[in-house]
């Protein structure tokens, strides 16, 4: 059974602030999860729950709900600042 992807508004607007070139990559790794919700290349991240995809210098934040087949993506941002903001947290 696949999963279902869902995006958090924040996660939504910077998809959104993406050139087409890389919003188009973004958005085909964000379909090929609904197939493998942790694929080659995916990294759990230390001491926390989410899961890291790495997009050329995007990264990716998302969580994964086996139960629900669910994956909520958090954070889709530069990989400079994703670390910054999930210090944060």
């Amino acid at each position: 059974m696949a999963y279902s992807v869902f995006l958090k508004s924040s996660a939504r607007r910077e998809l959104e602030r993406l050139s087409s070139k890389t919003h188009d990559a973004v958005v085909q790794r964000l379909q090929s999860l609904q197939e493998t919700a942790r694929p080659i290349g995916c990294q759990k991240l230390q001491g926390r729950s989410e899961y890291k995809l790495r997009v050329g210098n995007l990264r990716i934040i998302y969580g994964i709900d086996d139960n629900k087949k669910e994956i909520l993506v958090y954070i889709i941002d530069d990989r400079k600042q994703v670390y910054r903001r999930l210090r944060e947290k």
